[in-house]
């Protein structure tokens, strides 16, 4: 319960500095969303952003025809941000323990946000997003490569979990998975498709930032 609470005061720290708002979609999501919402027909869906941040992905599936996403996020500073610049609904809520009725989403996106607890919630988390996913409907996630060595440094507290003393969020735990842990994680899911991305910060061409990305169905 501990490293949970240092986690959430590490984000909530993060949220009043004004680099920690993200005004732009990722290009990966982008791609993956955009074939799903044609197919489906965007203003029918039903979308959720979890671990919204400051909510540029609610403003993407704005932006992609979607009425009311709503947002959702521990931090109460990241939600005051986004009541600020989006027009849709946003919950301060935990991903252990999703406040959403069963088979009433068909998106959840979880981007930049499974990987920042303990290997031991991703089971439970998964299992919350099946369970408000409709049948067909889709994951959109990212999960931190173990590849990456930009947050794997402060406190390593094994099976390559650290609590990163990286200083934009010192004391905020992050997990790193494997292509097996990735697959095995999915597994409950009817079907999925997965890849990598990779990038080095600028000026520091030694240090990889990498992400599994992935939809998954149920």
């Amino acid at each position: 319960m501990t490293g949970h609470m240092d986690s959430e005061r590490a984000w909530e720290r993060h949220y009043t500095r004004d680099r920690s708002v993200l005004r732009y979609p990722d290009e990966n999501l982008v791609r993956m969303l955009a074939p799903f919402l044609k197919e489906r027909g965007a203003r029918t869906l039903r979308a959720l952003d979890l671990g919204c941040g400051t909510g540029r992905h609610v403003g993407l599936l704005l932006e992609m025809g979607l009425e009311r996403p709503l947002g959702l996020d521990t931090s109460f500073n990241a939600l005051s941000l986004c009541a600020g610049l989006y027009d849709a609904p946003f919950v301060q809520a935990d991903a252990r323990s999703l406040p959403v009725s069963s088979d009433s989403l068909d998106i959840v996106v979880a981007w930049g946000s499974l990987h920042y607890t303990v290997k031991g919630d991703l089971a439970p988390m998964l299992a919350g997003v099946l369970r408000v996913l409709g049948k067909g409907g889709r994951l959109f996630g990212t999960l931190r490569n173990t590849r990456d060595t930009f947050l794997k440094k402060g406190l390593h507290l094994g099976n390559d979990v650290w609590k990163t003393g990286l200083d934009d969020i010192e004391s905020s735990t992050v997990a790193f998975y494997s292509e097996d842990e990735l697959r095995a994680a999915l597994s409950p899911f009817s079907s999925f498709q997965y890849g990598f991305m990779e990038r080095s910060p600028l000026g520091k061409p030694d240090s990889v930032i990498s992400h599994w990305y992935f939809w998954a169905e149920k």
